[in-house]
Formats: structure tokens, sequence, C-alpha cells
């Protein structure tokens, strides 16, 4: 439970040229104030597919990424600078919690000054570095083929440990999405132990290769599941429900 008497919040606007930029200051403490939603204060929205910030204090600054705003189901992991701000991971959750990088050096964090920080995830490439560049010194990486959309993140701190934090929201440019005149080539593979998505919509179809056609004029449809016995096709969103695991022709773009 937030005790929002201590907590420091603040805004600060920066007009540029090319977008606003909003910082906005959180503190983490370890037992009292703690696990705190980041679209709480405008510093995320389920739109984006990263985050830059700044954080100060001695070690163990954890990020989750969240399938739902629920914060059930599916989640990525992010420890920077734990164990004694010596070792930083990624873990992920479907069922059970999985180790998938894991990275050693000390002093990622320092007591006394800010360090900046990106975490990008887009079509499940999760990328975690330092620095306010986007895509550089990347010291943790992971490559889910089972990925599925962030609505959520969390922060948070342990082991007594208080964290002030700066996220700057839109301080990373996306890249232009593509035309619709641009050919897009992409492909599908069949894919085990992922999470369980959205149903966009089921059809009858004869072919796998139709079901797969269907699905990639879909917008939002990420993958589909087909049973040959039955000729049902299944189309899929990116839309984490839960964690049971199941098999799916994924589209890799």
């Amino acid at each position: 439970m937030q005790n929002t008497f201590q907590l420091i919040f603040l805004v600060l606007y920066h007009i540029s040229m090319d977008f606003i930029v909003a910082s906005i200051a959180i503190r983490t403490i370890d037992g009292s104030i703690n696990d705190l939603k980041l679209s709480d204060y405008g510093a995320f929205s389920k739109m984006e597919t990263s985050i830059q910030f700044e954080v100060q204090g001695c070690d163990n600054a954890f990020i989750t990424l969240h399938a739902k705003s629920s914060l059930s189901g599916p989640h990525y992991y992010i420890i920077i600078g734990g164990w004694g701000n010596t070792r930083s991971q990624i873990s992920k959750t479907m069922t059970n919690e999985q180790l998938v990088y894991l990275y050693y050096k000390t002093y990622l964090l320092d007591c006394h000054t800010y360090k900046n920080f990106w975490i990008s995830w887009e079509k499940g490439r999760i990328r975690v570095g330092s620095g306010n560049t986007y895509n550089g010194n990347v010291f943790l990486h992971y490559d889910d083929m089972c990925s599925f959309a962030i609505e959520e993140v969390i922060i948070s701190t342990a082991w007594g440990t208080t964290l002030d934090w700066i996220f700057h929201s839109q301080a990373i440019p996306t890249q232009t999405r593509s035309s619709s005149s641009d050919i897009i080539e992409a492909f599908y593979v069949k894919v085990s132990d992922c999470p369980t998505f959205e149903i966009i919509s089921t059809i009858e179809n004869p072919l796998s290769a139709i079901c797969a056609v269907k699905c990639r004029l879909i917008d939002n449809c990420k993958g589909y599941l087909y049973n040959k016995d039955s000729e049902v096709c299944i189309l899929l969103s990116e839309t984490a429900i839960n964690g049971t695991l199941t098999t799916i022709y994924r589209l890799i773009e």
C-alpha cells in the first residue's frame, strides 16, 4: 500500500522541436513505498515498448514488465544492481520463474549519483542498457519466441534500500511505422510453451496456410492455433490471458 505523503512526485516539462519530455521523479522504499505502477504517475502507457530512466541508490533496482494491468499472468522480472550491486538479471515467469539472462558487474548503481538506464521490449526482444542512448551499452538481453504485450510496469526495491527514480516519458523516440505501401516479409514458426493468448476470431478453414494469411491481414493478429482434424483456425493477439502453456504458430516480424 502506498504512503502518498512520503512519495516524491515531480513532473517537469521540457519542450523541444521533436517531442515533449516529461521527467517524473518517484521514490521507492523497501518496507513502506514499493511495487509502484508507473502508469499511476504518467510514466508509462501500454502503447510504449521502451522506458528510459535515471536511478540513484546503492543497489536492488527492480523492474517488472507485466502482461496484464491486474499484475496477474506472465511477466518479465529485471534486477539491476542486485546482490550488493554485483549482479543483474532477467527472469521470465509463466507458471514458474525462470532465469533467462545473468550479468555480473559491480557498481552499476551509485549511492550518491543518478545513473542512466533504458529498457525495451519490442517484438519480444528484451534489452536493458546503461546510458541514455537507445540500444547503447546493452548488458542484459533476451529474445522471447513466445513474447506478450506489456500492459504495466512496476518498480520496487528490497533489502532495506531506498531508490530515487526519474523517468523520462517519450525521451526515446520510436521508429516511424512503415507505410502501407512497404513490403514486409514475415513467416510463422511453431513454438511450444507459449502463454495463452486472447482469441481474435475462430474460423473454419481446410488449410493451415490460409489461416496464416488471414492472420497476416489483421493488424493485431500475432499468431494462430490450427487443428488439422477439425480444420478450425483460431487467430490470436499478443495479449496474454494467463500462463497456461500452449503451442502456437507465432508470427515472426
